[in-house]
């Protein structure tokens, strides 16, 4: 079995509702994840247990994610 996850990601600014499409430059899942947006805006995350989410802040706006896809395959040979 082999997993992989997605190397783009969709972000909310929690005071705007407003969405981004962002590049993930490291993920440990259920621990941390950073992200590059619109490659000139470098954002760490950090995972929280209670809400399930990641959670950011950057420049005073609050930034959540639920992460990266998860993709699982059965390798058979």
């Amino acid at each position: 079995m082999t997993i992989h996850f997605d190397d783009k990601v969709t972000i909310e600014c929690t005071n705007n509702d407003r969405k981004v499409e962002a590049e993930v430059m490291s993920f440990k899942e259920h621990d941390f994840l950073t992200v590059s947006i619109q490659r000139s805006i470098k954002l760490n995350m950090r995972y929280n247990d209670r809400k399930g989410v990641y959670i950011g802040n950057q420049g005073g706006l609050e930034f959540i994610t639920d992460g990266p896809q998860k993709y699982v395959s059965n390798d058979t040979r």
